[in-house]
């Protein structure tokens, strides 16, 4: 097939192609063309496009062979090579794009389950709060009615436990009295990173402190582990809420004195407050680093 028919055949068949279809097309065609310029076989009617005898006069005319000039490929051919490489350009592009997004969408996917677990953890440790709280009303409710049955007599809270605020000292600490409890209040910033619930190697000392006093002095007092924050912008990491972050302080000061000091499981429970408590002005940096904090709260019930 003459090449000016094939280009006429191809071209018909491209106008009535996608635009996939198009550039595989532009690539065939492509391909034929280098093809049927590049054929060397001398049957086939002489030298290929671009290309042109080189007489040797030791040689028979109709046994010489023909060598090739660098050719110049006609302008819609290279039209075409050019357009296939520029889609082959953009193929590996978008397969490089897809890949980052796949990875991008894998570390979002990673977060999100790791959120939605400490949120389920929180949830539940709330929740074991409440009941905690409503048992104790309960039984609260109970011995003053049973009280009240026998003789009228009314029953108040044990407050023995304000007795032993003196032997309370820890340095960095501040201990008061609020109402019928104690509140060992310590900031945040002194035993956590900004927005972590990871206890920095400076909070052992002073969690070592309150772990010997709680086995001491109240060995048998309910003991509230009270995780407070400010109202500024969170630090990072994976909490999305300041709840969450107070929640997860709480629970690392609970599992420390658990661990460390033997405080019984069932003397401690945890409370997230999060913003809800502010001692200071949120509005400006003292008064957020004051709202950051851990309050150890000694109740005068038994366990």
């Amino acid at each position: 097939m003459k090449y000016g028919d094939l280009w006429a055949k191809g071209m018909a068949v491209f106008r009535n192609a996608n635009k996939l279809g198009q550039g595989l097309l532009i690539a065939w065609i492509a391909c034929i063309a280098i093809q049927t310029g590049c054929n060397n076989n001398r049957y086939l009617g002489g030298p290929p496009m671009g290309a042109s005898w080189q007489l040797n006069p030791a040689i028979p005319v109709g046994q010489q062979p023909f060598q090739y000039p660098t050719q110049t490929l006609p302008p819609q051919i290279a039209e075409l090579q050019k357009r296939v490489q520029q889609l082959d350009d953009n193929n590996r592009q978008l397969t490089t794009q897809l890949a980052q997004s796949q990875q991008q969408l894998q570390v979002f996917r990673e977060r999100g389950d790791l959120m939605q677990r400490q949120l389920q953890e929180t949830t539940a440790q709330l929740q074991q709060s409440r009941v905690a709280q409503q048992t104790l009303q309960s039984q609260t409710s109970g011995l003053q009615n049973a009280m009240a049955q026998r003789g009228g007599a009314k029953l108040t809270a044990n407050n023995s436990v304000l007795a032993s605020v003196a032997n309370v000292q820890i340095p960095g600490a501040q201990v008061q009295t609020d109402g019928d409890v104690i509140r060992i209040r310590v900031p945040a910033d002194q035993l956590f990173s900004p927005g972590t619930a990871q206890l920095n190697p400076g909070s052992v000392n002073i969690l070592d402190q309150i772990g010997a006093i709680l086995v001491r002095e109240f060995p048998r007092r309910r003991v509230g582990i009270e995780g407070h924050s400010d109202a500024g912008p969170m630090y990072g990491g994976s909490f999305s809420s300041p709840y969450q972050l107070s929640g997860a302080q709480a629970q690392a000061v609970l599992d420390s004195l658990m661990r460390r000091n033997g405080v019984p499981t069932g003397q401690l429970f945890v409370a997230a407050h999060g913003i809800n408590h502010a001692r200071a002005d949120n509005q400006t940096p003292a008064g957020r680093a004051e709202n950051r904090r851990i309050e150890v709260v000694v109740y005068p019930d038994s366990f």
